[in-house]
């Protein structure tokens, strides 16, 4: 898989980036790098597995994996050129100083609902358990349960956003 890194790098030289930027672009880069090795296994594995389940949960890593290694390239361009809107490619936006109050509203309210899933999904979780070996539900309850403490994560991150200023 291609690093895609190569904006970043052409930033750190238009920008005159110090070196502690430089140090952490490249600490972005290389993390990429060996991460695009894995995805090109696991995109292979994927593609040649002969086992049916296998392919399935392979291929909800592999939508992870490409958002992280995506994730780690706007990082690295937003680092790189010292402003995200001075990166031709997409790169991780610059935090706004707060929420407006609507969206602070609305985001409480989603923090509240993404908890409440969590519990949901852990009562679900327990009454999967005669299933757990025979089927995948169980795993897949699981990872929801993780990506709802993903979710809550992020809104009380903007929350706070709004607190400090």
């Amino acid at each position: 898989m291609q690093s895609n890194f190569e904006n970043a790098l052409k930033g750190i030289r238009m920008s005159g980036a110090s070196t502690g930027t430089r140090d952490l672009v490249s600490l972005l880069e290389q993390h990429g790098s060996e991460e695009g090795e894995l995805l090109a296994v696991y995109e292979d594995l994927a593609e040649h597995s002969t086992d049916e389940d296998a392919r399935y949960l392979i291929s909800l890593i592999l939508e992870d994996e490409r958002r992280h290694h995506r994730l780690l390239v706007e990082m690295a361009n937003a680092m790189a050129w010292g402003d995200p809107s001075a990166s031709p490619d997409p790169a991780t936006p610059a935090i706004s100083r707060s929420v407006d109050g609507e969206l602070l509203l609305l985001t409480r309210k989603l923090r509240r609902a993404e908890e409440a899933d969590h519990r949901k999904l852990r009562r679900m979780r327990r009454r999967l358990r005669p299933f757990a070996k025979t089927t995948m539900w169980a795993l897949i309850v699981d990872l929801m349960i993780l990506d709802t403490k993903k979710h809550a994560t992020i809104l009380r991150f903007l929350e706070r956003r709004n607190c400090r200023h």
